[in-house]
């Protein structure tokens, strides 16, 4: 498929970057950009080689939230420019959302300002490096209106209700090394060693067992929604499934013979 407004590339390690690819506009949400990313979503759930996946922003900024011209026409407020939602609010967040459904790990590299709904979007990773000089917040009060994008179920189960309430209720602007001491970034690291940074990461886990990765990732997530004596009984079948896989006993073996691993995801 051809994009107009997201790249999606893959390197032979299964590295899968996927880059809002509008510079310009700081790469700003439209509902195109969002269709696809739906696209590009439904493209790495069907390859077999993909391990991991950066989410990234072109250019200076990681994404600066919903593009002005929209928000301006659903507002209202006087623009000649930009298209509206196509549809309900509720429609427009699920296409970038979608980006939780990918079962490999995602990483937000944010490479600049992530604002509002961008902020947002760099929350539905399941984790995030940003360089030091980001900016974030969670504007949406300083526009008026209501957050959106899932920004009210995912940032207080990272910050907390408390913090995350400040947050959503002042709209401020803060930075990287804040955004980290609140639990919102696993790292923050200078412009010179960013992509090292971000590439390092994804390719420590791109090398690890890829069938055991994604089945970590769906008992992660599948914690938050059922109690310990549950999640026991399914780590144990997933646990049992995965001594069966040819990646366990490559892995074994590897220790034994003191060398790395050649997970082949069988």
């Amino acid at each position: 498929m051809t994009y107009e407004h997201i790249k999606l590339e893959r390197d032979p390690q299964g590295v899968v970057t996927l880059t809002l690819d509008a510079p310009a506009s700081r790469n700003a949400m439209s509902p195109a950009m969002g269709e696809e990313i739906v696209a590009a979503v439904a493209a790495i759930r069907a390859d077999p080689e993909a391990r991991v996946v950066v989410l990234t922003g072109a250019g200076k900024s990681f994404s600066s939230g919903g593009d002005l011209g929209m928000l301006a026409r659903d507002t209202g407020a006087s623009t000649d420019a930009g298209p509206s939602m196509k549809g309900s609010p509720s429609e427009f967040y699920r296409r970038y959302l979608s980006i939780r459904d990918i079962p490999v790990p995602t990483i937000a590299a944010i490479n600049g300002h992530a604002i509002g709904a961008g902020l947002c979007l760099a929350l539905a990773c399941d984790m995030r490096i940003a360089v030091d000089h980001a900016k974030m917040g969670m504007t949406f009060s300083r526009l008026g209106i209501h957050p959106g994008m899932g920004g009210t179920y995912l940032l207080p189960r990272l910050v907390g209700t408390a913090v995350a309430c400040e947050l959503f209720f002042t709209g401020r602007v803060f930075d990287a090394v804040e955004g980290a001491r609140l639990g919102l970034l696993n790292r923050v690291v200078p412009a010179a060693e960013f992509d090292a940074a971000v590439r390092g990461l994804a390719a420590e886990i791109a090398s690890a067992a890829p069938i055991a990765v994604r089945m970590v990732k769906s008992s992660i997530y599948r914690g938050t929604e059922h109690s310990l004596a549950e999640m026991i009984e399914f780590e144990g079948l997933s646990q049992g499934y995965t001594f069966t896989t040819a990646d366990a006993k490559e892995g074994v073996q590897a220790i034994i013979e003191k060398r790395e691993p050649r997970f082949r995801g069988e």
